[in-house]
């Protein structure tokens, strides 16, 4: 089934965007690059809205305010599960070594949450068509 997702580099990996499109593009169509150089809060609170009640909310969004990220769009059969095998689980200290995560960050989500930050692990995906709808509609105005 052909499936579109949003993939995002963060701030923490931004440097190293193009050795991560160049793994991702093994698995999916990449449709469009775009570079942010300074994210909006409000885009970021909106992006993040079905946390908004929890207690890292905060903690994520301000890792991404005025940091640049780089937004891309892929497409292909089944790209939301492949994209989620290759990039690995959001602990980068629990994922494997062949993932994104676990090649290209070196935080964790313990350290991360003594600290009263976001957990710097790379990249975001979308976890469903559905989050996918809800997130390219926070994003769109950045594709056109």
């Amino acid at each position: 089934m052909t499936q579109k997702t949003l993939i995002f580099i963060k701030p923490d990996a931004v440097d190293r965007a193009d050795e991560i499109f160049k793994i991702l593009d093994r698995f999916g169509a990449r449709e469009k690059t775009v570079r942010i150089d300074s994210t909006p809060r409000d885009v970021m609170e909106n992006h993040y809205s079905p946390h908004r009640d929890k207690f890292f909310f905060e903690y994520v969004v301000g890792e991404f305010v005025d940091q640049p990220i780089v937004l891309a769009l892929y497409t292909g059969d089944d790209v939301i599960s492949k994209m989620k095998t290759v990039i690995g689980v959001t602990d980068p200290a629990m994922a494997g070594t062949e993932t994104i995560r676990g090649q290209f960050s070196d935080d964790s989500l313990e350290i991360a949450v003594a600290e009263k930050r976001g957990v710097r692990n790379a990249i975001h995906r979308s976890d469903s068509p559905e989050e996918f709808e809800r997130e390219f509609a926070v994003w769109k105005k950045y594709f056109s």
